[in-house]
Formats: structure tokens, sequence, C-alpha cells
């Protein structure tokens, strides 16, 4: 593990969705701020910005970091036909990176290679020159990885302070379906990426998304995956990053927003799920 005992624990606020407010995020996570469980938030840049303000703000005063935020992903057009629609919908409610940077400099800021490969977001990026940038992958399997890489260089050039955030669902996506057979390949696949330098002995991805939602079209099966599937992956993963980030989507309406009984059902979901993340190793 470079650089700490432990990596940083980030959670998303995808879990309360588009129109999710901050009141409900409180209700679903304060408590692992407080008990340490988790060290910040990574906020999905949803419009309006005055409303993304608010957010920050209430988290801040609640002594929660805001350390980066996930903007627009690009790359529709490569999804699959219902994905399509989906992010689509998504982006189109998501501030752009220039409003992003203008409005909260300071905080890293995450998007996916396709995004990155703008012309117009290169432009911005260069101009306003982020803290820190987080390049993830798009695309289903090596594919989507390489695509990040070459983002990631192409940066580093640059002099833009750029890292990889591997999502392992967008990675082992492919393999679904033969998951408990696969799994051990497929983690020391993900391994031999985030052990990857580049020319200058650093490494191309410090962080890693795992995505823990109960919308399965886009989060790993965590409820099916065994104890041993997790140690396997805390054991070959979380030594040799930085920071680990707790993706949350719920779904079809929870995508945008929560009743009560929604939000008391992800909670006894998430207290679930995060003593198992604890017990396997994967929070350490």
């Amino acid at each position: 593990m470079s650089k700490q005992n432990h990596p940083q624990y980030l959670v998303s606020t995808d879990s309360i969705g588009f129109l999710g407010r901050p009141e409900q995020f409180l209700f679903l996570w304060q408590e692992y701020f407080e008990n340490k469980t988790l060290d910040g938030v990574e906020v999905i840049a949803f419009q309006p910005v005055l409303k993304l303000k608010k957010l920050v703000n209430v988290l801040k005063n609640n002594n929660i970091p805001v350390l980066s935020f996930h903007g627009k992903t690009g790359g529709e057009n490569l999804l699959y036909f219902s994905g399509r629609i989906i992010m689509t919908l998504v982006n189109f409610c998501i501030v752009n990176a220039k409003n992003v940077l203008i409005n909260f400099p300071g905080i890293e800021f995450l998007s996916h290679a396709p995004y990155f490969e703008k012309k117009s977001v290169k432009k911005t990026i260069m101009q306003y020159h982020p803290e820190k940038i987080w390049i993830e992958n798009h695309l289903y399997g090596k594919r989507g990885v390489e695509d990040a890489i070459k983002q990631i260089i192409i940066y580093r050039e640059n002099k833009i302070n750029a890292s990889g955030m591997l999502d392992i669902y967008h990675y082992i996506s492919h393999s679904i379906d033969l998951l408990q057979i696969n799994w051990p390949n497929l983690v020391e696949e993900l391994r031999s990426y985030i052990l990857l330098k580049d020319k200058n002995g650093e490494q191309f991805f410090d962080g890693v998304h795992f995505p823990i939602g109960s919308r399965l079209d886009d989060s790993l099966p965590v409820d099916s995956m065994t104890d041993e599937m997790l140690k396997l992956f805390s054991q070959k993963i979380i030594p040799h990053v930085e920071r680990v980030v707790f993706e949350n989507q719920q779904p079809l309406l929870g995508l945008f927003f929560s009743t009560d009984k929604m939000l008391e059902e992800q909670k006894a979901r998430n207290t679930r799920i995060l003593e198992r993340l604890k017990k396997t190793g994967i929070i350490c």
C-alpha cells in the first residue's frame, strides 16, 4: 500500500440519486464518518450548481470531506442500448467540467476516459489545472482500461496530476455470469493493471471504484459473492491502492430519488455490506 497504512475510503452520492437531498445522505452515511469507517465523499456533480454548493456546504458543516467530484462520463454512444439511454439522461443532469472547476477549486475531479478525450475538456483541464484528475475506465474489459491509460499518459505529459480509477464492475461485467469461476483470474488481471507503471515509475491506477449498489446493471453482485472472493480482492488489490470509492447506485427510480421506505431499506443493506467488507479486509 502506498503512502498510508490503508487507503482512503470514499462513498458516492449516487446513493441518493439526482433529486436526493443532503439530509438523506446524512441519514444513510453520517455514522460511518463519525466512526472513521469512511474518509470522504465523491460527489456526483448534479445540476444546478446552487444545489451542488448546498450539498457541499452541508457535508462540510457535518465534518464530512468532499474529496472529489464525478463529472460527465462521455462515451454514451459506446454503450449498449439501455446503458446509452440511461447515461444520456444522467449526463444531461451533470454540470460540465468548466463549471465544476470554476465553482469548486481545490477539489479533485473524476470522469471517464471518453470525456477526457474531448478537445474542449482537455482545454478546460489545461486552463484550470485542477489539483488532481481521476480517469476512469469506461468501456467494459481490457479496452476500457487501455483507453484510460492512454489519457493518463497524455495528461501527465502535459503536467497534469492525473491518476486512474479502475472501476471493477466495468472491467469484469463481461464475465458476470461466471463470476465465481472466473474471479481468481479476474483479480489477477486487475492486480496486473494496478501494478502497471509509466516510464517514470508511477502507477497508472491509484484508486478503484467498488460498486456495491442494488442496481446490478452497474454494480458488483456483492450479495452473491462469497467471503472468499472478497478476501481474495482485499489481499491482492487493497494493499496497492490509495483510494477505494464505494458507488451505490439504486435501481429504477432510485437513480433519481428515494422514498423514506427506500432509504430505510438501503440503510439496512449498507450496514450489512459494510460489515462484510470489514470482515473480509476490503475495509481495513
